[in-house]
């Protein structure tokens, strides 16, 4: 097994305490791709700009001319097998993120190799986060329209899961779109009820115009395209929502997936402990 990793990532030693060979690199550094590609059967791509980490990271630089590097020095390096991580099927290029990945998907497709493009749809622990708005600890929500049109959200340890499994040579997963969605479709106001009924206190809930977020992300999309793209994929599944049923396949892949229960579970536990940590330190903390 081998990683590229470019200078500093954190995660680095994980792989390392793993067992994989580092090859230090960047998807925009041509020579390290045909490095690190050289003697591979199957190369994964998971990698994103949405949260860039040094300068230079955009979605230019790297969902688009990065992947498209990589795909390339990929099939001249004999790479036999290219398992790509794209976004869900159900959302539209009218983003510049979603047009990049439609665009590798294209670029992998006519590639030559065999290839398999994992399409998640929203992960649980990016959008029902407090960087998204959604803040169990605090016990509120910022919700964008009605916030009941249902989306199939699925844990990052599930795609994860799933991307591990269709890696190997003989995979039956091969030439193949493969949409991912929980198990349990659920709207965000699902997801409050859920965490309200868990913890017994009310979510404190203001909704926001889906409309406005589309034309702010519109007006963003020339000076800031990854939160042009947020915005418009947030508007875009809060009018439409963003349903993947399961196929036959996937439950072949994951037969466990978290559902929506067991992630509002985990984050009402780690939400009470955190909110008894702040009340002990201010104890701890007040004088007599």
């Amino acid at each position: 097994m081998r990683g590229l990793v470019r200078p500093g990532s954190p995660g680095e030693e994980f792989l390392r305490r793993i067992g994989a060979e580092i090859v230090p690199g960047d998807l925009r550094d041509v020579r390290s791709l045909e490095r690190a590609c050289r003697g591979v059967s199957t190369v994964v791509s998971t990698a994103s700009a949405v949260r860039p980490r040094l300068p230079g990271d955009s979605l230019r630089s790297v969902d688009r001319d990065g992947q498209r590097a990589l795909v390339d020095a990929a099939r001249r390096g004999g790479v036999r097998r290219f398992v790509y991580l794209s976004v869900s099927p159900n959302l539209p290029r009218a983003t510049p993120l979603v047009r990049c990945k439609r665009d590798i998907e294209m670029t992998v497709r006519g590639s030559g190799m065999a290839w398999v493009i994992v399409q998640p749809s929203a992960f649980m622990e990016v959008w029902l986060r407090p960087r998204a708005g959604f803040d169990a600890t605090a016990g509120k929500a910022v919700v964008v329209g009605s916030g009941e049109a249902r989306v199939s959200y699925i844990s990052r340890l599930d795609v994860a899961k799933v991307v591990a499994r269709v890696v190997p040579m003989d995979s039956d997963v091969t030439r193949t779109n493969l949409p991912l969605g929980g198990p349990e479709p659920a709207s965000t106001m699902d997801v409050v009820r859920a965490f309200e009924e868990r913890s017994g206190r009310r979510f404190r809930v203001a909704h926001v115009p889906a409309m406005m977020v589309r034309g702010m992300g519109f007006l963003g999309r020339p000076f800031l395209p990854t939160a042009s793209s947020l915005m418009g994929m947030a508007a875009h599944t809060a009018i439409h929502g963003d349903v993947i049923e399961q196929t036959e396949t996937v439950r072949g892949l994951l037969p466990c997936p978290k559902t929506i229960r067991d992630f509002v579970r985990e984050e009402a536990r780690a939400a009470l402990t955190e909110r008894v940590r702040v009340l002990i330190g201010g104890a701890g903390g007040t004088r007599v």
